[in-house]
């Protein structure tokens, strides 16, 4: 078995390691984490105050990094994420399960300091993922709707980006904005994300004040706000996260304006990437029509898991 202890800074290079070889081979189910070290340095690098502070680790008889689990904390919005835990087990170890089930619930004991007594719980993982799935049974958390990630590169992307991406005008003359721009706009925003996303892992007004580095664009018709696209530059690829459009303006082309106007504006602020993500809940029939047509494929399936305490 293994020992679990808190992250120091000289872990860094170990956990990336560890992470780049689960994800390698699929039997470990680890989903979507980014497709090189560079990107999931930069997931790293994103937890405040500093990523050893909110990880923790298991480690062998050698001091061989084996496990790790990560927790991120939004006391604004009083929920927990954990990322992981994800363990190193030879899959066809006669004694693997047990190892990484009791590895596992050690990484989440240890790292319980940092949750506090935040008790909605969140963890994401691959939809076939069986070890993860009896973890969050075990510790009180429940299967939500699975999501799936679609992604854009190659020609596609190519395409998409010389691709007109004004808004369509079924009406009076449309425009794209891109935040910040004026208070009515933000609140409209605010209000419009919080009611297509309810409980969501980002605040409406998180959204709008710039705290996250994310670009968002805004489709205006006048001073009605039609809807807004949401994403931002990850080290290998560009990843858009929100698109929302009001209900009486869908299938018109308003999202897949945004969303071709975002990955532009993404590219001209932050740079090229061989890459374009994009998660959407499964059974969004019309969002995966849209990106369908916008050249995306499917890509990987994951679920969340909630505590019920939430």
């Amino acid at each position: 078995m293994y020992d679990t202890r808190f992250a120091v800074p000289g872990d860094l290079g170990a956990v990336l390691a560890l992470l780049v070889r689960l994800q390698a081979d699929s039997a470990h189910h680890i989903g979507y984490l980014g497709e090189t070290l560079g990107e999931l340095t930069e997931e790293l690098a994103e937890f405040e105050p500093d990523w050893p502070s909110c990880t923790v680790v298991a480690t062998d008889d050698n001091g061989r990094v084996c496990g790790v689990l990560s927790v991120e904390v939004d006391v604004e919005l009083g929920r927990a994420w954990l990322h992981g835990p994800f363990v190193d087990v030879p899959v066809n170890h006669p004694a693997g399960s047990r190892i990484w089930d009791q590895t596992a619930d050690d990484l989440y004991q240890t790292a319980k300091p940092l949750i506090g007594e935040i008790a909605d719980r969140e963890l994401y993982g691959h939809t076939d993922h069986r070890r993860l799935e009896a973890f969050a049974t075990r510790h009180g958390f429940s299967k939500g709707k699975p999501s799936s990630i679609f992604v854009l590169g190659g020609d596609g992307l190519r395409s998409l980006l010389l691709r007109e991406a004004g808004c369509p005008r079924t009406g009076p003359a449309r425009e794209m904005r891109v935040l910040p721009t004026d208070a009515a706009v933000h609140e409209a925003v605010a209000v419009l994300h919080e009611r297509c996303f309810p409980r969501t892992y980002l605040s409406g007004a998180s959204l709008v004040d710039g705290s996250t580095e994310r670009t968002v664009v805004v489709a205006m018709d006048g001073d009605r706000v039609l809807g807004y696209a949401a994403g931002k530059a990850q080290a290998e690829e560009h990843y858009v996260d929100f698109v929302a459009v009001e209900p009486d303006l869908r299938g018109h082309g308003v999202g897949a304006a945004l969303v071709t106007e975002l990955v532009w504006k993404l590219a001209a602020l932050h740079g090229a990437r061989p890459q374009v993500a994009a998660s959407i809940l499964a059974g969004n029939e019309s969002s995966e029509h849209m990106f369908g047509r916008l050249g995306f494929r499917l890509h990987v399936e994951l679920v969340a898991y909630r505590s019920k305490a939430a």
